[in-house]
């Protein structure tokens, strides 16, 4: 089973998530992983992630770090080593109060991660930590 492996940071996991632009081309970004972050999106993005949507989604309520109305849309996100493409729910908002490590750009969150067989951190060798997803959930 392939599996991809993430850096982690000392303030917590990471994963990189591509998004599809609508042109055609593939923006990374670097997600803080957050299994608390639970309900009908999977990602916070932010406001500038806004041309990678392809349809709006119903904005939300919800509660924790951000708190409110939310604005909603569906981007397209893959991570080709594991030849992931799927069309899922972004919160686009302002992530500065989410005091984010120095560059992590949003929010990977608990239904992301359910996307796959497996995921979590493990220790390796070298005494550091990774980050790891594998696999497709069924759908």
């Amino acid at each position: 089973m392939t599996v991809a492996c993430f850096p982690s940071l000392p303030e917590g996991e990471t994963a990189e998530v591509e998004f599809l632009s609508r042109e055609g081309g593939a923006v990374p970004f670097r997600l803080l992983v957050d299994c608390g972050f639970t309900g009908a999106s999977s990602f916070v993005l932010p406001p500038s992630a806004a041309v990678l949507a392809v349809a709006p989604a119903p904005d939300r309520e919800t509660g924790g770090a951000l708190q409110g109305r939310q604005t909603r849309v569906v981007v397209w996100c893959r991570i080709p080593l594991l030849a992931f493409r799927r069309p899922l729910i972004a919160i686009l908002a302002d992530v500065s109060p989410l005091k984010l490590p120095s560059g992590v750009q949003g929010l990977a969150g608990l239904t992301f991660l359910r996307q796959f067989e497996r995921w979590g951190a493990e220790h390796v060798s070298n005494g550091s930590w990774r980050f790891f997803l594998s696999g497709t959930a069924v759908q």
